[in-house]
């Protein structure tokens, strides 16, 4: 399977959707939107709104076009679309859970892939959302491992497992070498910071961590960072306070995306029921 990445940094969503349905019968599939992915003006409209809580700026990304595709098979044309539809909703969902996001399947001959287009920021969120290449090769690994051990129809693949390891523990371990006075404890502390920096919710923080070998514990009132089987509390690290506020922050966004989703049900309901517009 190959899982590729391209920014854009300008607000084309409207030449993207366009691209992506220039099949009309191809099928397509939205996360996280409200209107209906048919009616072009208002769906493409509720990304460019959702464009205008990031503050402008140029050359800055405003959205992602990403492919996923398998590789040549013998499969029915159903059961491929199937495969990939599952693969996207597992993606996504380690990618850009709260992100708008729009997917079209895309039925060549010999070639089925599926193409998407993510916001670059969260649901009224007002900071891009970007992955290090660390970070999206990670998921690479692990959308492969899946589909490895879920799809046994599909030959194995090893594209993405045969990469030059990126990740940052091995960058640290050389680092601390070559540097030989560098603590491990500052190594943790400044991968911290940087990390409560980046997150945009929970599930990024622990995914993030979790991919530096790093996992976040409580005991009673206390909060700390497990690393290579040793405990250290984030009060000595001197991060408690920026921890418990990036929580607070988590929580504010929780109340936005539930007024949204109230906002949602209303329209739905006064869809439903024209007589209460009157």
């Amino acid at each position: 399977m190959i899982i590729k990445s391209m920014s854009r940094k300008s607000k084309s969503f409207s030449q993207l959707y366009d691209y992506l349905t220039r099949d009309k019968s191809s099928f397509t599939f939205s996360r996280n939107t409200y209107a209906n992915s048919n009616n072009k003006k208002e769906f493409v409209n509720e990304f460019y709104t959702n464009a205008r809580y990031l503050r402008e700026a140029r050359g800055k990304v405003y959205m992602y076009h990403e492919v996923l595709s398998l590789e040549e098979n013998n499969l029915s044309q159903e059961r491929q679309r199937e495969i990939l539809l599952d693969m996207a909703d597992k993606y996504l969902y380690q990618r850009a859970e709260d992100h708008l996001a729009f997917g079209v399947v895309h039925e060549e001959k010999n070639n089925m892939h599926l193409h998407l287009m993510i916001s670059a920021n969260e649901i009224e969120g007002e900071k891009r959302v970007r992955l290090s290449k660390q970070e999206f090769s990670s998921i690479q690994q692990r959308m492969e491992n899946y589909k490895n051990q879920k799809y046994t129809e599909l030959k194995d693949s090893f594209m993405y497992h045969n990469k030059k390891d990126l990740s940052k523990e091995k960058k640290q371990e050389q680092e601390l070498k070559n540097r030989g006075a560098k603590s491990i404890k500052d190594e943790i502390k400044r991968n911290l910071k940087e990390t409560f920096t980046k997150a945009t919710s929970e599930m990024y923080l622990e995914n993030h961590l979790k991919s530096m070998g790093y996992k976040i514990y409580t005991r009673g009132n206390t909060q700390g960072i497990s690393y290579k089987n040793k405990n250290y509390r984030l009060k000595t690290l001197g991060l408690e306070k920026e921890y418990k506020q990036l929580f607070k922050i988590f929580e504010q966004k929780s109340k936005r995306e539930f007024r949204r989703k109230q906002a949602k049900n209303d329209r739905n309901k006064s869809r439903d029921n024209p007589r209460e517009r009157e």
